[in-house]
């Protein structure tokens, strides 16, 4: 005898999770979430159809997060049935683009399902989410607030950054001068003392062959910022900015009587005149640029 009935469709799972920065531990555990959505769609005899992983971004804001964008625009094109995310914080520590999201999706008719707390878009109230979209954003704020005193406190001892062109970071606190990229920081102390522009020192730099500390083409920009970094002078000024706004990732620049400097005098590599009249011909430059008569500067 014929089956009467057609066997139902499974559901179509789509997974997100997400890990805050590219630490080999963090990327560790993104592929243990992802294998633990492969088990978990398996014992409830679901299809995972796509598994959206966000690497090395935070979840306070959705606008850097590329893979939870995407998962939105294929939900519009019905491509899962159902979005299951290990933890809410995971999907978003900002409790308005939590909600948001969650019913952009419900709108499609697509629940989510937090699976570490039980709590489902669709049939749960919602105030029940807020409160734990909230909770998550206040650790998000809790966790902003000890990693801006842990940076205070290394500002003050004279913390330098990770990576930066001319030298070689032993640890936290301490730099060593590679000789190769010092020469080059030199030349373009002292191409621009010449008269050369920014745009002209880069272009000279690819055409060498010389690579930046990424390995990448020289910008303009990047030859700015070494001319204008008192490092190469023997001076770390550290504290020059402060996040004003965690959720939106707003800077606002320090008053330089809130800069930590710190003499270091062992990691110059151009002298503090060099250095100086590096800075006056920048600001005589940036006033003909106002009058238009200088472009590269």
């Amino acid at each position: 005898m014929a089956e009467k009935q057609q066997k139902t469709a499974a559901v179509r799972l789509a997974a997100y999770c997400r890990v805050s920065t590219k630490k080999e531990a963090q990327l560790d555990s993104l592929a243990h979430q992802r294998e633990f959505f492969a088990q978990y769609a398996e014992r409830e005899g679901m299809q995972l159809a796509a598994v959206y992983a966000d690497e090395g971004v935070s979840g306070r804001q959705l606008r850097r997060r590329e893979q939870f964008a995407r998962m939105l625009a294929d939900a519009s094109h019905g491509a899962f049935d159902l979005v299951a995310v290990k933890d809410i914080s995971r999907f978003a520590r900002n409790t308005v683009d939590c909600l948001q999201a969650i019913r952009a999706l419900r709108h499609l008719g697509i629940p989510v399902r937090f699976l570490s707390s039980g709590q489902q878009s669709m049939g749960d109230s919602e105030f029940i989410l807020t409160v734990y979209a909230s909770l998550a954003q206040e650790e998000s704020a809790n966790l902003s607030r000890r990693v801006k005193f842990g940076k205070e406190i290394n500002a003050k001892k004279g913390r330098v950054p990770p990576m930066l062109y001319g030298y070689d970071r032993v640890d936290l606190f301490t730099l060593r001068i590679c000789p190769a990229e010092a020469e080059v920081v030199r030349y373009i102390f002292d191409r621009y003392l010449a008269g050369w522009g920014a745009v002209r020192i880069a272009q000279q730099l690819n055409r060498r062959g010389i690579p930046t500390k990424l390995g990448k083409r020289w910008q303009s920009r990047g030859v700015r910022r070494c001319l204008e970094n008192p490092v190469y002078c023997g001076i770390l000024v550290n504290h020059k900015t402060e996040v004003t706004d965690y959720l939106e990732g707003t800077v606002r620049l320090r008053p330089r009587t809130e800069h930590f400097v710190h003499e270091r005098p062992q990691w110059a590599i151009v002298t503090r005149e060099q250095f100086d009249a590096v800075q006056a011909e920048r600001r005589r430059r940036r006033q003909l640029a106002e009058c238009g008569t200088n472009r590269d500067s």
